[in-house]
């Protein structure tokens, strides 16, 4: 039998050709006549698309990944396009961290506080596409937001029934973590289940770090080393629903949370010598942390009304969200010499509570051909309340102490309008966005006196694309945003240590965000093309402040800092042949970093990311896969720079059983390095300059075993629109990775200062 390897878009256009020939003329040439083959004489051999990209987003089509039914979420995401993940799992989109982290198209606070920890335990095979939303438009609030990362839960379609997936592993240092997945239908009414565990030991959970620095005023040096390990667990687990009652009404609901407990111990040295190298003090320290929780619960109810004219729709939404942050931690100080501190025991313990509400009415309408608006209303109550506390001790008597109470009531009414053009290969969108915001701060404990502020925003957003032909486009975008701080940027609780200072500031106010980029894309049936330079500006960003003073580091924030970046991120994905796959995934980026307060600038490094990979298929289906990559190199922020850093791994998979329902992994990264791996941050500016090397355990080697049961093929429905909350920076309901402009307060889990 004659074989024909072709893709599915040759094969529509000879089928096309045919059609025309037999209704309208007889061949002219035996090319025509050849090109009537029998359809069994074909054989069509394709590839799912990866990738996909649209006016306002890109996506990364994870069930097409073999890769994916063995891997997480966070393994995914290195290979996601405008999406970087460093050796220690920050998340960078657009080569920045101002953005967000949704699921199915709204945020999931379980997954947004930590997801670090959550997205290394959610397996990818439960993940349908992860879509980089890079220009959010009118409809998004404006808060906070440059981009969403939205993670789109595996559906299907069809008759009832139920479905599942159950995994679990292990690596080599015995850290264990399992999930189950089930889709059930019944009539009208489907429901979703997930759950997931995840468990590192203290032999996974060790660090270590070395510190240097030298002050501008006096030429004294500070030397601080530390080494500690760490216990943590993590739960997560989400419910599902919908109900169709008739083709225009439906109703869907979730209500979902996150639970993680966190133990560590750390021993570390801390020493200051004079210039002359003469020493000036040392001691010791020991860390104790225990206690230590985080929950969050949080839910959701949609009710979307379809009338008669096509694709229009009237969605109304409302969202709780609530979380808990308690922390305990205490620090013992020995072998001190000229000791600094009055005291040699301090006990800290913390406790930040966020609620919040929202309520949201959306209505979408095609006018004509070509032609589609969006507009909305949308309300949002959000309070937070931190307790914190702290004791010194001497010879185990009391010396002093600090108890600080505050309060802290955000409330936000918005309204949006957004227009749609299509027309032939063009399609043009603009929007506007007007939001009132009301903040409030108290102090139960009298501390400091009450305030409070209003403030109004309009938020304009364009975007245009041109599709060249069915492979290629061109799209162009600009966008505008806005940073509020959260509790932890907020919080005047003063931490004080032997050496350290930090507080929060409740005078933060909200700055603004502009962005504008440009993206090429071709997409091809064996090679897939992105580019996607990009520039963006702020001048009155949230940043940390650092200086010291009466021999101490202090750290605080404003709104001081004036931040410009420009990217350029690149993409491909090559079919060398049908057996072997390549991708690369990087970034290129140039931060400069001004305040004209603080009389600091910070620019001249470059930072570069990259992620590549190589995949073969193997005899007795086998599937290889090598990777590589580099993070760091560019500056941080007003003060420091990172250094570069290196990663690579191995894995090999196999499925079994009917319709490879069984799935064995293993995989191996940096096999062939030490045991401790990490990375360096220099200090070049400000009262002191310096290194800070960090290091953690980066060899490993894992086991993963994935089942998968059931027939069904029918979701869980969601509504065209729903509540998306995108605004906060540093706080419990910050819902980016890594988001705001400077380090977060708290201590060191490695005896340090």
């Amino acid at each position: 039998m004659q074989r024909a390897i072709i893709t599915i878009a040759m094969l529509t256009a000879c089928l096309t050709m045919m059609a025309q020939s037999s209704t309208t003329e007889q061949p002219d040439s035996i090319d025509d006549i050849q090109l009537s083959v029998q359809l069994q004489d074909l054989e069509v051999v394709t590839q799912r698309q990866l990738i996909k990209t649209e006016i306002d987003r890109v996506s990364y089509d994870v069930q097409a990944d073999g890769e994916s039914k063995t891997k997480t979420v966070m393994d995914m995401l290195r290979k996601v396009p405008l999406v970087s993940v460093d050796g220690d799992d920050n998340i960078r989109v657009k080569g920045g961290t101002s953005f967000k982290i949704y699921k199915n198209g709204h945020p999931d606070p379980s997954i947004s506080q930590n997801p670090k920890e959550v997205l290394k335990a959610i397996p990818a095979s439960m993940i349908k596409r992860i879509e980089v939303i890079t220009e959010p438009g009118a409809k998004y609030d404006a808060e906070g937001v440059t981009a969403i990362l939205n993670i789109v839960m595996k559906d299907a379609s069809g008759m009832s029934g139920a479905t599942g997936t159950v995994s679990a592993g292990i690596d080599i240092m015995g850290n264990p973590n399992a999930n189950a997945y089930v889709t059930a239908q019944r009539g009208k009414f489907v429901t979703s289940i997930n759950y997931g565990f995840m468990h590192r030991n203290r032999n996974g959970g060790s660090q270590r770090q070395d510190m240097l620095q030298v002050y501008r005023a006096t030429g004294d040096t500070l030397h601080t080393t530390g080494a500690g390990d760490a216990m943590v667990n993590v739960h997560y687990g989400n419910l599902e629903a919908s109900y169709e009652a008739d083709s225009l009404n439906l109703i869907t609901a979730s209500v979902g949370g996150f639970y993680s407990s966190y133990g560590g111990d750390g021993d570390g040295t801390t020493t200051m010598t004079a210039a002359s190298g003469a020493p000036i003090y040392s001691f010791g320290s020991r860390n104790h942390t225990t206690g230590s929780h985080y929950y969050n619960v949080n839910g959701r109810l949609d009710y979307q009304h379809r009338t008669h004219r096509k694709d229009e729709a009237i969605t109304a939404s409302y969202m709780l969200s609530s979380t808990l942050n308690k922390t305990d931690q205490e620090m013992r100080y020995y072998d001190g010499w000229n000791s600094p501190m009055p005291y040699d025991f301090t006990h800290q313990k913390g406790n930040e509570r966020f609620w919040e509400h929202t309520w949201q009415l959306d209505w979408t309408r095609p006018i004509a051909a070509g032609h589609k608006i969006e507009t909305g209303l949308k309300y949002i109550y959000r309070s937070n309340t931190s307790h914190t506390t702290m004791t010194y001790q001497t010879d185990n008597v009391e010396t002093d102490g600090m108890d600080s109470r505050f309060k802290h009531l955000t409330q936000v009414g918005a309204a949006y309008a957004s227009y749609t053009f299509t027309r032939n290969k063009w399609t043009a969108r603009a929007g506007l966005r007007y939001e009132w915001s009301y903040l409030k701060a108290s102090y139960p404990d009298g501390s400091q006196q009450s305030f409070h502020r209003s403030l109004n925003d309009w938020v304009p957003s364009a975007s245009l694309n041109y599709q060249i032909d069915y492979a290629r486009s061109i799209k162009w975008a600009f966008a505008t945003s806005i940073n509020r701080p959260g509790i932890s940027y907020l919080n005047p609780a003063v931490i004080e240590g032997p050496t350290t200072i930090h507080y929060g500031n409740a005078h933060l106010g909200s700055a603004r965000n502009y962005s504008t980029s440009i993206t090429y894309m071709q997409i091809g049936p064996k090679f897939t093309f992105n580019v996607a330079p990009s520039f963006s500006w702020t001048s009155n960003a949230i940043t940390a402040v650092k200086w010291s003073e009466g021999g101490k580091d202090i750290d605080t924030y404003r709104n001081t800092l004036t931040h410009r970046r420009m990217g350029l991120n690149g993409f491909f994905q090559w079919q060398v042949t049908p057996t072997t796959s390549m991708m690369f995934n990087g970034d290129l980026g140039h931060d400069y970093f001004h305040s004209k307060e603080l009389s600091l600038t910070n620019k001249g490094h470059w930072a570069s990311f990259f992620y590549t990979q190589v995949t073969q298929q193997l005899p007795w289906k086998l599937r290889l896969t090598a990777h590589a990559g580099k993070w760091g190199g560019g500056a941080d922020d007003l003060y420091s720079h990172s250094g570069n850093a290196w990663f690579y791994g191995l894995s090999l998979q196999r499925s079994f059983l009917k319709e490879d329902r069984l799935t064995v992994s293993i995989s191996a990264q940096k096999p062939f390095s030490p045991k401790y791996g990490g990375f360096s941050s220099y200090i070049t500016q400000g009262d002191y300059t310096g290194r800070n090397q960090f290091e953690w355990r980066e060899r490993n080697f894992n086991l993963r075993i994935s089942y998968r049961f059931g027939s069904l093929k029918a979701r869980v429905k969601k509504t065209d629109k729903t509540i998306e909350n995108d605004d906060v920076v540093g706080g419990s309901n910050s819902a980016g990775g890594n988001q705001g402009g400077g380090a977060q307060g708290g201590g060191s889990q490695m005896g340090g200062n």
